[in-house]
Parts: structure tokens; sequence; C-alpha cells
């Protein structure tokens, strides 16, 4: 086979010449060599977000997924331990038992938990009536009425929020009179004294004429007798309750799911207080006597009213026992 023939052409020849040159190059160039700078980059085009609008939206961020029943379980058990019965709005045990039902109306845990947990409940509601959170009690019957919406105690607790909120209107009321009454007075009592400093001083009194001789009096004719008017009625104004205890479920009655009622009569003292409490009429009978009388024994009335003065009044009340669900 005849031996290859080396290329010699002119172009060949002057790669061969300058191949030396172009690696020395790149090796000054990797070891940091003046080397000319590199071309300055060019300037970047005005943003085309100025004058349309823009690619993409920061994404909103996603709500917070619904909690499952375990979950509201776990929750409720908690605030139930920590006392969490009614409050905070939106993290307490009854608000979570309540998703619970909705969601399973037949989970016997969460109702068992809400009978438990009525009494704590309904005695919070009392004091935040009585400390004049008036929304926030209100708030409380509604979210227990979900529950056992005819129970008796709900019922006492909503009259009790009416009287508090028809007081609280009457004392805005007496409130806004009083100042309006104030300033009135304030106005007018200035407005006398610049009357009084804008006046002329008064001029001497003349001599006064001798008073003329009054002629005899004739002997005066006795006006025949008017009979008296009659007395007017009595204003009267009922007992109002104060405050009331909700009365303790027997555990006996619990425990065997019983239910029931008693009338108890009570005498409401001149102080506002209950005496002589007795039952008159149970169902079923002695079960619930006692727990009934406790209570109705630790209420307080405004007593009742006759011509601005308290009198003793009887009353009777039917106090129910019910369990919730």
């Amino acid at each position: 086979m005849a031996d290859k023939i080396p290329n010699t052409s002119p172009a060949a020849s002057r790669f061969t010449r300058f191949l030396p040159v172009a690696v020395l190059g790149l090796i000054v160039a990797a070891c940091g060599g003046n080397a000319p700078p590199p071309p300055a980059p060019a300037k970047p085009a005005a943003p085309v977000a100025s004058t349309a609008a823009p690619a993409a939206a920061t994404p909103a961020a996603a709500p917070a997924p619904e909690m499952t029943e375990d979950q509201l379980m776990k929750a409720a058990s908690a605030a139930f331990g920590e006392k969490r019965y009614v409050a905070p709005q939106g993290n307490n045990a009854l608000e979570y038992y309540l998703q619970v039902l909705a969601k399973d109306p037949k989970n016997h845990i969460a109702e068992s938990a809400l009978r438990e947990m009525f009494p704590f409940a309904t005695g919070a509601v009392e004091q935040e009536i009585n400390g004049g959170s008036l929304d926030e009690a209100s708030r409380v019957i509604d979210e227990l009425a979900k529950f056992d919406p005819s129970n008796y105690t709900l019922t006492i607790l909503r009259g009790k929020l009416d009287a508090k909120k028809k007081q609280a209107e009457h004392d805005q009321q007496v409130a806004t009179a009083a100042a309006t009454a104030a300033a009135a007075k304030a106005a007018a009592d200035q407005k006398a004294a610049a009357q009084a400093a804008a006046a002329p001083a008064p001029e001497p009194a003349a001599a006064a004429p001798p008073k003329p001789v009054p002629p005899p009096a004739e002997k005066p004719v006795t006006p025949p007798p008017v009979a008296a008017a009659p007395a007017p009625a009595p204003v009267t104004t009922p007992a109002q309750l104060l405050k009331s205890v909700a009365p303790s479920y027997p555990p006996e009655a619990f425990r065997s799911r019983r239910q029931g009622w008693v009338e108890v009569q009570f005498t409401i003292t001149v102080d506002g207080k209950v005496t002589n409490a007795k039952v008159t009429n149970a169902q079923p009978s002695r079960m619930f006597d006692q727990a009934a009388l406790e209570a109705v024994r630790r209420w307080t009335f405004k007593p009742r009213m006759v011509n601005g003065k308290p009198v003793e009044e009887q009353a009777t009340r039917r106090i129910e026992f019910k369990l919730g669900g």
C-alpha cells in the first residue's frame, strides 16, 4: 500500500504557524494574565410589566383545611380539660362538640360531654350577665340552645338577660336625661348672669304714698264642706328575679336517665331573699325535691314595690329537670 503524502498546501502551513500563538494566549488567559477586558454587557431593555398587567399575581393563601371529626374531638377534649367550656369564641369545648355532632349526630361521646358540661356553661353565662357582658352571654345561650333548645335553665337565663338589657337601657336613658338637664341649667345660669351684668343700676325708689285705710272686714261666709276625693289606687310593681342558680342534677336521676319537674312555693322578703320554700307538686315525687329547694333558696329578687315601698310577696315557680339531646 503506498505511503500517505503530507498536506503541504499554503493554508495548512499558515495554520501550523499560528497554532502555538493561539495556545499560548489561552494559557495566559487561564492564568490571569492581562487579557483584554470583555465587552460591556448591553443595557437591559425596559421591563414590559410597567405598561402591561403582571404575568402572574402572587397566589392567595389557601384556606385552612376543615378539621376532621377526630381532630375536633381532640380539640374539644383539650378545651374541656383546660376549662375552656364556652370561651374564647372559636376555641372552646362547646363549639368543638357542636361541630362534631354536626358531622355525626349519633356521636354519643360528644353528647355525654355536652350534658356533663352544661351546668358549668350555664354558670359561666350567669357570671357574664352579672358582669355586664350581655353580648357574650347572648352568644353562649344561643350556642347552648343548639344542643338543648327547651332547657328550663336557658329559659331562666334568657329572662335574666332581657331584664338586664332593659335595666341597662333605662340607666342609659336616665343618664342622658340628667346630662341634658344639667347642660340646660348651666346654659340658663350663664344667660341669667350675663343679663344681670348688662342690666343698668336701679334708680332710688320714690317715697311710698300713704297706705289707704281698708274698710271694715265683712264676716266671712263659711263654705259648705267638700267631700274628700277618693284615695288613688296604689302603684304596684311585682318582684323581679335578679339572680338565679341552676339546680344540680341528682346523680341517681342522671344515671337512670330520669327527667321531671318540681313546683316550689316560697316567700320573697323585702330584702329580695327567699324564705319558707316548700315543694307543692313534683313529678316524679321526691326525686328532684331537694335539688330544686337548694337552688331556689339561693335566688335573689328585686322585691315587690307598693307606692315605692318594698313588701313581701308569695311566689311559685316550676323547675324542670331535663337531660340534653
